[in-house]
């Protein structure tokens, strides 16, 4: 048998390993949970749907219905909670009255808790009124000198938080209470200023009636102004 140089053999054993490391790379799957350096795109009207153990979906972005006027695809973006209820949408169920699509925001509840003005700009809800000026003038506050409880303020509004804040300025020599549907909310000020943030007691979404009480001590005059009532958080 002829001599075989070594680096023949070398040769051929370096071959061999690049062809098993070949092989073995051609059989080894990338990573499909992966993007580095790059995105990815859906486009023409597909969509990309995120969805729960059960199958319920989670996340929906892309092609949403109805379409838009003569078939026009309507691209949105709809999150749901894993009971299924709807919590967060870009979407309009009219394209042709509603052509925006107006951001909106559900509680577990299924009430609207946040959406914005499609037709113009800024929020449809909440709605936050801005509070009335009084005068600074005390003598021409609502007064009372009955030691019985008398309203000096009656006003209505829709409940849009759970709790309310409440500023009602008084003068000294009696006391003053807030009614929500004719029943207290918050503590009775005595002798000055009421202030409290509590529970509103009253449903989401429901008209309600707010009436400024007060009553004046024996001989006394106790004049009322309302300065602040907020909606706020639980």
């Amino acid at each position: 048998m002829a001599a075989i140089p070594l680096d023949i053999l070398d040769r051929i054993r370096d071959l061999e390993r690049q062809v098993r490391a070949l092989m073995g790379s051609a059989n080894t799957r990338p990573k499909m949970d992966e993007i580095q350096g790059g995105r990815v795109v859906i486009g023409d009207g597909g969509s990309l749907t995120v969805r729960t153990t059960e199958g319920k979906d989670l996340m929906y972005i892309g092609r949403v219905l109805p379409d838009r006027e003569g078939g026009q695809y309507q691209q949105g973006f709809v999150v749901q909670r894993d009971d299924g209820s709807v919590a967060l949408s870009v979407w309009t169920g009219d394209s042709k009255d509603l052509p925006i699509q107006p951001i909106r925001m559900w509680d577990a509840r299924g009430n609207i808790i946040f959406a914005e003005d499609a037709r113009n700009f800024g929020l449809a809800k909440p709605y936050i009124p801005y509070p009335l000026p009084t005068p600074e003038n005390i003598s021409k506050w609502e007064s009372t000198d009955s030691t019985s409880w008398t309203t000096l303020y009656n006003g209505n509004a829709i409940v849009q938080h759970p709790k309310l804040y409440c500023m009602i300025a008084a003068t000294t020599g009696g006391e003053v209470r807030l009614l929500v549907n004719d029943r207290q909310v918050g503590p009775t000020s005595k002798n000055g200023t009421l202030e409290f943030n509590e529970y509103i007691g009253a449903d989401y979404d429901s008209h309600i009636t707010f009436k400024v009480q007060a009553r004046a001590g024996a001989n006394n005059t106790v004049w009322v102004s309302p300065r602040a009532l907020y909606g706020g958080p639980s």
